[in-house]
């Protein structure tokens, strides 16, 4: 099978086994089973990575379009606040996509952990 789709699958917020379940059952919590396929995509621990990458990748283009905005001359109690909601929206749109790929990714590499035994 392809190694990449998977990874588009899950871009697209979608079990990356089978392309039909959804990926997560709420905005960042990913379903512990798929519905269609039954691949425990729960037991995949993305932690911290999603996040970090998704500033890391957006940074180099937020950073330029403040610098443009703030030499505009438009008055900073408008472009401050419209600079800082648009930030936020990119990052909260683009952070399920790229936790969506840390999943799949690790799911290729077959880093489905084992539930812990919590005796």
């Amino acid at each position: 099978m392809n190694k990449l789709l998977p990874v588009w699958r899950a871009f697209n917020l979608r079990c990356p086994a089978c392309g039909k379940g959804k990926l997560y059952a709420r905005y960042l919590k990913p379903v512990e089973t798929c519905e269609v396929c039954g691949e425990p995509i729960g037991l995949i621990r993305a932690e911290d990575g999603p996040a970090a990458w998704t500033i890391l990748g957006l940074g180099p283009f937020l950073v330029p379009i403040a610098f443009m905005v703030s030499m505009s001359g438009a008055p900073i109690w408008l472009t401050l606040p419209l600079m800082l909601l648009g930030a936020i929206g990119i990052v909260l749109l683009a952070l399920p996509r790229v936790k969506g790929v840390f999943i799949a990714v690790l799911w290729n590499m077959g880093r489905v952990e084992p539930p812990e035994d919590r005796t």
